[in-house]
């Protein structure tokens, strides 16, 4: 009996282009189903953001200083009559933080009619003195409202600059001397007595960078020079400032020079 002669096929398999037309046939039928299960899901999803029953019936705004509640509410352009699914959290939140004195929001769901939002309101530390008016400057050194009467003013203030910052913010000697002005303010604030930052009404920034500080109590010019060393400079005045109390020459002073000599410091009194 004779064996079955094998016979040899030359080329490419024939059954390779039939398995991969099935693969891409189940492939298409696959990315169908899930287009279908997506737009289903979102006219699903659409449907569900005109039920009354997550239509908004109350509105929590809490953080509120120099903002009223009023104003967020018509910031964030909610009402009673505003969805709850419907709405985007990330608007909301870009629109209340469009108020100048918004530095953040937290805008939260509470399920299944209730938004809460939540202000963090910047906090002014001085005024700057421009040609356009008193602006509020933020512990940043961000400018980011006009100051008008009769709102708060006891803040110190910081002179000399042209205008406000360009898109980039303050540069070269402007940035330094803004950052050194902060600086010594901050530390001021601490709660020293001989030199808090209530008591300081004025900081005058120079072309050169040089800083002129001017006291609540006697308007003399205190020459701090660059003001690199301005914690030190601050230790210096303080010292200064509390022998001048105690030995009860300070009505005299008319001037402190913080920049006259390395480790020296120029007191002038008046009439000297």
């Amino acid at each position: 009996m004779k064996r079955p002669v094998k016979q040899k096929y030359g080329g490419q398999s024939t059954w390779a282009p039939k398995l991969a037309g099935k693969l891409a046939l189940v492939g298409l039928i696959l990315a169908l189903l899930l287009a279908g299960v997506g737009l289903t899901g979102l006219l699903v999803w659409k449907q569900m953001g005109q039920w009354s029953f997550f239509q908004l019936t109350a509105i929590g705004i809490d953080g509120c200083a120099r903002t009223t509640k009023k104003e967020i509410l018509g910031l964030s352009g909610v009402d009673v009559h505003s969805n709850l699914l419907a709405l985007s959290a990330g608007k909301i939140r870009a629109r209340v933080e469009s108020h100048d004195w918004v530095e953040s929001a937290l805008v939260r769901r509470d399920w299944p009619n209730r938004l809460q939002i939540v202000v963090r309101e910047r906090r002014p530390v001085a005024l700057l003195s421009l040609p356009g008016g008193l602006y509020y400057l933020d512990r940043q050194g961000v400018p980011f409202a006009l100051a008008q009467p009769p709102e708060d003013l006891d803040f110190p203030v910081i002179t000399g600059l042209p205008a406000l910052p360009g898109e980039q913010g303050w540069q070269g000697e402007q940035r330094l001397g803004v950052s050194r002005s902060l600086n010594l303010i901050r530390l001021a604030g601490r709660g020293g007595v001989i030199l808090p930052a209530q008591g300081i009404s004025e900081i005058n920034l120079g072309v050169d960078g040089r800083m002129t500080l001017f006291l609540v109590s006697r308007p003399f010019p205190i020459h701090l020079g660059d003001g690199r060393e301005i914690g030190r400079d601050y230790n210096r005045l303080v010292q200064v400032l509390s022998r001048l109390y105690r030995e009860r020459i300070f009505v005299e002073t008319s001037a402190i020079h913080l920049d006259y000599q390395p480790n020296q410091v120029l007191v002038v009194r008046a009439g000297g």
